[in-house]
């Protein structure tokens, strides 16, 4: 099955009374996203704050989200700073039934060589990757400090071809994500960036993971219909783009969960530090502008899906 769509990375709840993970609130909230037009979800990413989870905590995330799914396609994040939890993880994921797993590459030691990058994802296919197993590569340099490279890639294509499958290019350039669809065009393309779905979409590539799913997976999908058919994809991409600027006006996990509560109509929860809450004045403001736009980002009948 080929992979294409939206795709969320969904946060991870955590209860506010005593900051644990919320398994109950997934299922809602997966419920949520399939009423309103995602594909998948990706449990355990950054917007997921994987890297305040324990292996367990994850673990446990993931079997929740794959209870929840219910159809949906499920990838895990499976990235981690030291390879054995990488492995752990990745071997959990496909042993749960996921369709593949998303990876970030290891991200404590800065301007790491192509060598030891390489060597790490090879490690990492040869002991957790099952022979249909398909694998995501998570491009975020501004926030692991370890891009994906031209050379990482034609060397993992060179020694594990059937197992990595695609990118998800979080870089936010269009020109790195224009480069990436034109020198690798066997790689499946991801873009992660809400603003660029449009562009990415129109150029080759095969759908989304964006924090504005979460919330939006309508707009989202109302974007990607219109760049692969014949629809207006500028005024798709306005209505999308202006949905994720409300959400970055503020910190971007607290935010996403403040509007997910008030639009889905989901139980309020937490972020985890390092992580904060809102302020008082964000959050108003933030649903401020919510109330008066939602009306005009979605229709009635949808709202009310």
């Amino acid at each position: 099955m080929d992979l294409r769509g939206v795709f969320a990375p969904i946060v991870t709840p955590f209860r506010p009374a005593d900051g644990e993970v919320d398994l109950p609130w997934l299922r809602e909230h997966i419920a949520y996203l399939r009423r309103h037009g995602c594909t998948g979800v990706i449990p355990c990413g950054t917007n997921g704050e994987a890297a305040s989870l324990s292996v367990a905590e994850r673990q446990a995330v993931v079997e929740a989200t794959m209870a929840a799914a219910d159809g949906l396609t499920v990838i895990p994040g499976t990235g981690a700073a030291a390879l054995s939890d990488a492995i752990t993880l990745t071997r959990h994921a496909f042993a749960c039934g996921a369709t593949a797993v998303l990876v970030m590459p290891p991200f404590y030691f800065k301007r790491p060589a192509d060598a030891g990058i390489i060597a790490w994802f090879q490690r990492l296919m040869d002991a957790a990757v099952p022979s249909d197993g398909r694998v995501l590569l998570y491009h975020i340099p501004q926030t692991t400090g370890v891009p994906i490279t031209d050379g990482i890639l034609q060397a993992l294509h060179a020694s594990h071809r059937e197992a990595l499958y695609g990118i998800k290019d979080s870089s936010g350039d269009p020109a790195q994500g224009e480069h990436f669809r034109a020198a690798f065009p066997w790689l499946t393309y991801f873009v992660g960036n809400d603003h660029l779905v449009g562009t990415a979409c129109r150029g080759g590539g095969a759908g989304s993971i964006t924090a504005a799913a979460n919330v939006f997976p309508d707009l989202v999908a109302a974007v990607q219909a219109a760049a692969w058919g014949d629809g207006d994809v500028a005024a798709a991409q306005a209505v999308l783009s202006e949905a994720r600027r409300l959400l970055e006006s503020c910190p971007l996990q607290p935010a996403t969960k403040t509007a997910l509560a008030w639009v889905a109509g989901l139980p309020p929860t937490a972020v985890r530090p390092p992580q904060i809450e809102l302020t008082a004045e964000q959050r108003a403001s933030l649903l401020a502008v919510l109330a008066e736009r939602l009306p005009v980002w979605r229709p009635a009948a949808m709202r009310s899906a």
